[in-house]
């Protein structure tokens, strides 16, 4: 009887071929990036427009479910999205060992496709949260894997820049998907628009399935002997420097702060539990700060247009934040930058969106977050090859699921019971607020114990 990594060995290949990669390896890698991108906005974008979903399906199913002040269920469905995302990151990521790259991109968007799809004939909130929920969900983590991690194998130089670009593309997805369902919505009723976007969303994850491929390991290899060979025949130094010094112009896949060549070495390292820490503080505040800008804007006095914009505003700042923030990193060090950003996210918090009653602080607090906030997605990847290397990146980034699936599905809960039970007499909208200024003030410190950990020199480039 065959095992089962027999029958997922034999499963068919799905992406660019291994002999277009060595004919074609600048051309391959420009493909990977590109499709990398749309992946993104394709999966990710969908995650960060489900405000308009969330709107539509509160006025659906506040009266039926939510009498007697009762916290209404259909919060349950964008919490239990976020968190099934989150978990197949960590499935997606041992799958993408076994499988390869381009085939778990097809599942993932199977997934995602199907589950929009689905949810077009739900008449009730558990339906829509297993279909639209946990299905797409999953869908949307098993392709955010791989789009945020593939395109770093193909660089070993501004791969910040890089990976800001491709994870631009969340931004982009949000500002494009968010009135797209709305004209959907509008033209084609509710549950017609969720079916329809499943459709476009099927077809594109296939074609981005078509361009994904791992960077082969001999032209890793190739490009590795290449740099040693410059490095030792440029100047008549020392072997032990020529070594140092090939670390650094090699591709950093073995060469992370630790040395570490397995997920229980990792696991067993202080540094990953620190980033494990930050990453699912921060995250779960993101969220719940992009799902509640609308209502929130509507809240203190706003009108609904107004909200839309605050939002939109928000998720475009993200596509600026993603890109400059990846640049600089690749001059001040990944974990560096990765603690300035979340200590600015913290005290725009505190200090804008709290305080904030009119319509131009709001503005200044949502450029203010999406420019520092949304570095958040690339900086995972980026800290995780900074402390443990290339090899096995999907794997690593994958374990840092685990926690997010926790935290993403009480945070959203959380911040609705402080905003529709104190939310009567105003106090409702400034605890949201101090709620997620908390804790991304935990994230933080998670993050300056990580730097300390790694280094205690305070101009050191990590």
């Amino acid at each position: 009887m065959k095992s089962p990594r027999d029958l997922l060995a034999r499963l068919p290949k799905i992406g660019i071929t291994k002999s277009f990669c060595f004919a074609h390896p600048h051309i391959a890698a420009g493909i990977v990036v590109f499709a990398s991108f749309i992946g993104m906005i394709l999966g990710s974008g969908i995650t960060n427009s489900y405000g308009v979903f969330e709107e539509e399906y509160e006025n659906r199913f506040s009266n039926k479910n939510n009498n007697d002040g009762k916290i209404s269920s259909a919060i349950a469905i964008g919490a239990v999205h976020v968190s099934a995302n989150y978990l197949f990151t960590t499935i997606a990521g041992a799958l993408c060992e076994r499988v390869g790259m381009g085939l778990t991109t097809f599942i993932g968007g199977l997934m995602l496709s199907v589950g929009h799809i689905a949810a077009g004939f739900c008449t009730e909130v558990w339906q829509l949260v297993l279909t639209q929920g946990a299905l797409a969900g999953a869908g949307v983590g098993t392709i955010f894997i791989v789009v945020s991690t593939i395109p770093t194998s193909w660089f070993s130089k501004n791969q910040g820049f890089l990976i800001g670009v491709v994870h631009s593309g969340s931004g982009v997805g949000g500002l494009m998907l968010a009135p797209l369902t709305r004209f959907l919505i509008n033209k084609y009723t509710l549950m017609g628009a969720v079916k329809i976007l499943g459709i476009i969303l099927g077809v594109g994850i296939t074609l981005v399935s078509l361009g994904m491929a791992s960077k082969p390991e001999e032209l890793m290899d190739q490009e590795d002997e290449e740099n040693i060979e410059q490095i030792s025949t440029s100047d008549s130094i020392s072997e032990n420097k020529v070594s140092n010094l090939a670390k650094k112009r090699m591709s950093v896949r073995s060469f992370g702060v630790r040395d570490v060549h397995s997920t229980r070495a990792v696991l067993r390292s202080q540094e990953f539990w620190f980033l494990n820490i930050a990453v699912m503080l921060a995250e779960a505040a993101f969220y719940v700060v992009l799902f509640f800008l609308p209502v929130y804007s509507i809240g203190i006095g706003l009108t609904s247009e107004q909200g839309a914009l605050i939002a939109g505003v928000a998720n475009g700042a993200t596509i600026v934040g993603r890109i400059t923030i990846g640049y600089i990193a690749d001059l001040s060090g990944n974990i560096n930058m990765f603690f300035i950003t979340h200590l600015l996210v913290t005290l725009s918090c505190f200090f804008l969106w709290f305080p904030a009653k009119s319509f131009m602080i709001m503005m200044i607090f949502a450029c203010t977050f999406g420019l520092f906030a949304g570095s958040l997605t690339p900086m995972v990847p980026l800290c995780s090859v900074t402390l443990f290397g290339q090899n096995g990146l999907a794997n690593n980034v994958g374990l840092l699921g685990i926690g997010m699936v926790l935290t993403t599905s009480a945070a959203p809960v959380v911040a609705r019971v402080f905003y529709e039970k104190l939310g009567q007499n105003g106090a409702g909208y400034g605890t949201v607020a101090l709620f997620c200024g908390a804790i991304y003030f935990l994230a933080t410190l998670s993050i300056f114990a990580l730097r300390i950990c790694v280094s205690r020199k305070p101009w050191a480039k990590i």
